[in-house]
């Protein structure tokens, strides 16, 4: 690891500009994008976005950044230089976008929008919304084929993938993934579509040609974001539920190793000059850059000395009664403490 820089919070998504030496990550809870320099590792700007900013993308023939601002139903638009903004387009009331892709041979920007169960088409150079696609309950992460013109955003709902024409804005076809698919990335090179399943622990791997699957990976807990090396010869997935990411090899479709990084990373990428991976972890409020990620590194922590020993005692007041309630009550009984995340 090199630098695990201070954010703000819920940093969940990054893009990296390796020539402008930028990185630029969207944090939902600051509704803010912080721009960071990769030599220096530290933060040069931050901007307001809408509320709770999830996936970014840039557009680098514009310098334009795009941000999917998931509780305000917006996408919001900022100059990648100087952090201005360009505009803020309405997606529609209630939509919730949550994911975003890329096609910049077609100037296209795509808005997964998670409750309507739509796409919806941006021109990337007029900043207008041009066309909306049918998609299926929980549409978000959207991954696109330049090469063919194909588009295919993740419905975590439907368990399925919606493939449309990038250039018509026609639905294709359906493709079904199994439960709860959060995250898709396309590498033409190699013909490899990959889903992350988040509910499961898994990455499917389908081919952009034929749509067949190739097989599934196994990861660790709650993979949600994912990146492919330039080369397309390894594949980084963030799983959230671990603080790890998975490197897996490509030509085996297998995991070599596992590296460490923050509390609940949400996704990643590369700085194609220096090949290092850059994290942004939601939970530690941090990007983590590691040098030479295709490289086992130190081992996982080990676990900590209070896992599997007795609960300490403790009394609290039950929130409904206000009785007071102790730990004595269940002990020697099995029960569930549930952590409820609200997205």
């Amino acid at each position: 690891m090199v630098a695990a820089p201070r954010l703000g919070a819920g940093p969940e998504a990054v893009a990296v500009d390796s020539t402008a030496r930028r990185a630029y990550v969207a944090c939902s809870r600051d509704n803010a994008v912080v721009s960071v320099d990769l030599d220096q590792f530290a933060p040069v700007w931050r901007a307001e976005a809408g509320k709770e900013p999830i996936p970014i993308v840039l557009d680098l023939p514009s310098g334009r950044l795009f941000t999917a601002d998931a509780r305000s139903d917006t996408v919001t638009v900022l100059n990648a230089d100087s952090a201005a903004r360009v505009v803020q387009l309405h997606i529609g009331q209630g939509a919730y976008p949550a994911g975003l892709g890329h096609d910049p041979e077609r100037r296209r920007i795509f808005c997964g929008n998670t409750a309507a169960g739509t796409i919806t088409a941006i021109d990337a150079d007029r900043l207008e919304v041009i066309g909306t696609i049918p998609a299926e309950l929980g549409a978000g992460s959207i991954a696109v084929d330049s090469e063919r013109g194909h588009g295919y955003c993740a419905n975590f709902m439907a368990g399925s993938l919606t493939v449309f024409d990038t250039e018509t804005l026609r639905p294709l076809g359906r493709i079904t993934v199994g439960e709860g698919p959060c995250k898709t990335i396309a590498d033409p090179r190699a013909d490899q579509l990959y889903v992350a399943g988040s509910l499961h622990g898994t990455v499917l791997r389908l081919s952009l040609a034929t749509a067949r699957p190739l097989g599934e990976i196994r990861v660790e807990r709650a993979p949600v974001g994912m990146c492919v090396t330039p080369d397309g010869s390894r594949l980084y997935v963030c799983n959230r539920g671990a603080g790890t990411v998975s490197v897996v090899d490509t030509a085996t479709g297998s995991e070599t190793h596992r590296i460490t990084v923050g509390n609940g990373p949400g996704d990643c990428g590369i700085d194609a000059a220096s090949g290092r991976l850059l994290v942004s972890n939601a939970g530690s409020g941090t990007l983590t850059m590691v040098d030479a990620p295709w490289l086992p590194g130190a081992a996982k922590p080990p676990t900590h000395p209070a896992v599997g020993r007795p609960i300490p005692q403790f009394a609290l007041p039950d929130a409904r009664t206000g009785e007071i309630r102790t730990t004595r009550e269940w002990a020697e009984k099995r029960y569930v403490i549930d952590f409820f995340a609200s997205w």
